[in-house]
């Protein structure tokens, strides 16, 4: 897949070009960190952490070739991306057979709110489409206001509360 306009083009990004995705990541991972400090006694990981952490959920991911990256770019290089997996659809609602899950969507701080996200969104769906999914399921923090707009403006609603917590009480960082 491939769309391209006069300012940036959204293309499938190979398992190769991974490193790609860093500076996205630790874009979002920086946006989480500041708007959710504290994930139920959790903090945020160090950068090299979670980008490490993350990249091999990417390589585990992409292992399913149901699984498929898109990535934003322009001039200058990457500006966004969304990575999607693709499983089973829910056992108690009906669903499709098929469900994605929108694993990451990420903008480069100074170009959110210009529209990149909800392209990126357009092509995640138009990719589904074309390969017979029709149901998504989205996952943003409480605190990420911006996001959650932007799906309910999508016509995405909420369908569950996830609880996070340790059973210790301790505070707990890398």
């Amino acid at each position: 897949m491939s769309i391209r306009d006069s300012q940036h083009t959204i293309r499938t990004l190979p398992i190769a070009e991974l490193n790609e995705l860093e500076p996205l990541w630790r874009a979002l991972q920086d946006h989480y960190a500041t708007i959710t400090p504290l994930l139920g006694n959790a903090l945020a990981r160090d950068p090299e952490a979670s980008w490490r952490n993350r990249r091999g959920n990417y390589e585990r991911w992409l292992t399913d070739p149901n699984a498929f990256v898109l990535i934003a770019e322009d001039a200058g290089g990457p500006i966004g991306y969304a990575f999607v997996t693709i499983g089973p659809g829910y056992a108690s609602w009906c669903t499709g057979d098929k469900m994605a899950t929108l694993q990451s969507l990420s903008v480069l701080p100074e170009l959110r709110g210009s529209g990149i996200g909800s392209e990126l969104l357009d092509a995640v769906e138009a990719e589904l489409r074309r390969r017979g999914v029709g149901d998504l399921e989205i996952t943003t923090a409480t605190t990420n206001v911006d996001a959650q707009r932007l799906y309910e403006r999508r016509g995405y609603t909420r369908g569950f509360v996830v609880y996070v917590g340790s059973i210790d009480e301790a505070v707990v960082g890398d």
